[in-house]
Parts: C-alpha cells; structure tokens; sequence
C-alpha cells in the first residue's frame, strides 16, 4: 500500500489542508517522499512541508510540480483509480526523463514528462489481460501530475531511436497470459539425471516462413 519514491519538490494546493476554499489559490512548497495505493481511490502521496509538517493521503490532483498556469479536473489527471493496494512502483530507466504525448479522456493532447510507473497485482482487473493497465505518473508542461496507462500515450520521444512513421492505432488488447507450460508435450524423464531427456528433444523447431 505505501511506497518509496524518488523524492521531488512540488506544490500543494494549500485548500487541501485547511479545507476553505478561499485558500485553493495559494500553494505550500513541499517534497513528496511516499506514494499510497488504495483500492479504488486515487493515488496519494506522503509529503512533507517546508514548516516541517508531514501529511499523507495527499491526492495526486493536488499536486503540482510548478505552480500551475492551468488545471484540469481530478478524472482528466487519472483516468483510473487505483486498481489495489497491492502495487509496485518502478522509475524505468529507459523511459526517465522523456517526454510524452498525453490524450486526455475530452481528446485533449497535452505534453508530458515521465516519473515513475505504478503497477498492481494480485487483483481481478491486472490479472485479465484485456483490463489490465498500469500507471506512468507524468508531470505536464502546465505544472500538474498525470497517472496514465500506456494506451493514452500517443507517443514517447527519444531522437535518437523512435523516428520512424509507424503507427500503433491497429492493434489489440492482449487475450490470454502467455504461458510455456500448458503443452502436454513438455514432460520431464522420471530419473535423477542432471541433463534429463524431456518429450521435446525429439521434436522439430518450429518452421519460419520463407
């Protein structure tokens, strides 16, 4: 449920602690230093306040990694709540740093740069491969954090390998979970030798087309 993260400096809508409105235009400067993962809620964070103060369950829709020169709503920011309290979270070290296209849920496209990625587990939604879905948190060019799964992320950016003109739009959700074991052909000799026989060894590889 809780989580490191690599620490950041942020900004948090300061109506989020005092509960009065008259306060959602001021921000308190912060460094985020956990995230929790909840059940069906969005993804928090456990912050601590330049005046020393820590809070947790700090909604990702509160904050900010600059002050923002504009906002969006809290479903635009994460299309989906969290899907358990079981998660991992990861910085992918090819995607850290790069910048992204983002879709929002009204067809906006906005710019983006990558964090981290929240992945869960041991729930009905990840472990059917056509709902399955992880999270990349991103923060906008407006200041704002993102959690989105791969699917609303029209493109990543790296010049120096992603420059051809493909397209992803035909494909699919995955349907089956890949798996080596469910052939039958695939039994072991009953003996204790060290380089065992199995049924495949006298089979051929499979043939590629020509």
């Amino acid at each position: 449920m809780n989580h490191n993260i690599p620490n950041f400096k942020c900004f948090v809508r300061k109506s989020w602690f005092t509960k009065d409105q008259k306060d959602s235009g001021s921000f308190e400067s912060c460094y985020a230093f956990g995230l929790q993962s909840y059940d069906d809620r969005m993804i928090s964070f456990h912050i601590v306040t330049d005046y020393g103060a820590v809070r947790s369950r700090v909604p990702l829709s509160e904050v900010y990694l600059s002050l923002p020169s504009s906002d969006i709503e809290a479903d635009y920011k994460q299309l989906w709540n969290c899907f358990s309290h079981n998660a991992e979270v990861v910085t992918f070290d090819y995607l850290k740093g790069r910048s992204c296209d983002v879709k929002l849920k009204n067809g906006q496209v906005v710019k983006a740069n990558y964090l981290f990625t929240v992945d869960w587990y041991d729930n009905a939604y990840s472990e059917e491969p056509t709902d399955y879905k992880c999270a990349h948190v991103l923060v906008a060019e407006d200041g704002y954090l993102l959690a989105q799964p791969n699917n609303r992320i029209l493109k990543w950016y790296d010049p120096n390998f992603v420059v051809s003109e493909g397209s992803a739009k035909d494909w699919k959700v995955d349907t089956e979970h890949p798996s080596v074991e469910r052939m039958a052909r695939w039994v072991s000799e009953q003996t204790n030798s060290y380089f065992y026989a199995t049924a495949t060894d006298s089979l051929p590889l499979r043939e590629t087309a020509n």
